[in-house]
């Protein structure tokens, strides 16, 4: 049997590995349209920020590692076309131009996403930067080593990181957010303290402000409010969009952003070709809705399993909730399962309580503050989401919250949960079984 792998990086390479350790005969072949495989995408702001010494520390596994392994891995190979009647993908080597049609028994899918980019005038400028893989990440260096001030074009998880890379080398940094606030996936209050923060470490945050255009002679990037902003170079960070345009003309079923949708055992609408990672939807499990949510625990999760399920093994995958955590300097940033307002537009009749709490018992040298909302079903006080911020304890408790959001727990049962309690570690009452205790169930 051969399988054809489109991606080398999380779900890709997560998948190849699986299937070539279940199933040994079986001939898989992997094509990645760069030319670095298996790194951790996650790890690059704090490489440019100087935190991680080595570029190689962010790389799993190489691709001639994969290769000994017996998986045949092609670099600055991109799928260009695809034919599902004739079970065949075309290939581009974009070393030299060249294109050759490749048959298959099964295709998995592991494209991944790429840095949404603005369609506006001087966006060709070698100035205009974004960070989506290793190649990115290098092209940025330079301009970071000898630049003294940068514009950051978004302010949500990776313009908040980049940000912070950026003032931790010293760079005066303008941050343009279109929306209200920095962090709009979270609850205002989450927010305005993390905005409050990246202005306390210096960076110039203009929220309500977009992108109009770029300049030069001097380089200067220009919001649509009229104001322009000198810099020696410009970041967009302005989320990502997966690398489907391919696909387009198969018939393939994709959502409105392109993402490939699939179900629980990784099966798109077409037959023998399934999908995983950043280019593919998930399923909520709160809300039962295929959604994208481009992460490195989805993809390595949905890549692994796609390789079980492409060597015959008879699993799913249940869905996502939408964890994540980021640091926004002093501060560690989380959530899990559904805000306020997404909650309501599913159709929850959704409450709301908010605290503020010690990471660990007042008498205790060390205390932060945590800031937690807490969501949840005003028909039986099951628990839908949290946000919390803080400077210490946040983000070993989202996991927590992950934990029995996905379980179904009401606020009652949350606030009964024996968690370990010792006065370095949390108060008698946990933030979380605080904020609990406040919900007035029926």
């Amino acid at each position: 049997m051969r399988v054809l792998v489109i991606g080398g990086v999380a779900a890709g390479m997560s998948a190849a590995s699986k299937l070539k350790r279940l199933k040994p005969k079986t001939e898989v072949v992997v094509f990645e349209s760069g030319v670095d495989v298996s790194y951790g995408a996650c790890g690059m702001p704090y490489y440019l920020k100087g935190e991680i010494d080595r570029e190689s520390k962010l790389v799993a596994r190489t691709a001639e590692k994969f290769r000994k392994r017996g998986v045949d891995v092609r670099l600055e190979h991109e799928a260009i076309d695809l034919d599902s009647e004739a079970r065949k993908v075309e290939i581009r080597d974009r070393r030299n131009g060249t294109t050759e049609w490749w048959t298959y028994d099964k295709l998995l899918v592991a494209s991944g996403a790429s840095p949404i980019r603005l369609d506006v005038a001087g966006r060709g400028d070698e100035r205009v930067l974004a960070l989506g893989d290793l190649a990115d990440m290098r092209r940025m260096e330079p301009w970071v080593e000898r630049a003294s001030k940068a514009v950051v074009v978004g302010g949500g998880y990776i313009g908040v990181e980049i940000a912070e890379a950026l003032r931790g080398r010293g760079l005066e940094v303008v941050m343009l957010e279109k929306q209200a606030s920095v962090l709009p996936a979270f609850d205002a209050e989450i927010a305005s303290t993390v905005e409050a923060h990246l202005i306390h470490q210096g960076v110039d945050v203009r929220t309500g402000e977009g992108l109009k255009s770029y300049g030069n002679d001097p380089f200067i990037v220009h919001s649509d409010l009229g104001n322009g902003y000198e810099a020696d170079f410009a970041v967009e960070a302005l989320g990502v969009r997966p690398n489907t345009a391919f696909l387009e003309g198969t018939g393939i079923d994709r959502l409105s952003n392109g993402a490939i949708r699939i179900d629980a055992s990784m099966r798109t609408s077409l037959e023998d070709v399934y999908a995983a990672g950043d280019c593919a939807s998930v399923r909520h499990r709160l809300t039962g809705e295929d959604v994208h949510l481009p992460l490195g625990t989805h993809a390595n999760k949905t890549g692994r399993l796609a390789g079980r399920i492409l060597a015959g093994e008879d699993v799913t995958f249940d869905g996502v909730i939408g964890s994540s955590v980021l640091k926004a300097f002093d501060l560690e940033v989380a959530r899990t399962g559904l805000s306020e307002s997404a909650a309501r537009d599913a159709g929850f009749d959704a409450g709301s309580v908010s605290i503020e709490a010690p990471s660990h018992a007042g008498y205790y040298p060390g205390a932060k503050k945590v800031r937690l909302k807490m969501v949840y079903d005003k028909q039986d006080c099951r628990i839908l989401g949290v946000d919390m911020v803080g400077a210490a304890g946040v983000a070993h408790r989202i996991n927590i919250a992950a934990t029995f959001i996905t379980a179904g727990m009401d606020a009652e049962t949350v606030a009964k949960l024996d968690l370990a309690y010792a006065p370095p570690f949390s108060p008698v009452w946990d933030p979380l079984q605080t904020a609990a205790n406040q919900i007035r169930c029926p």
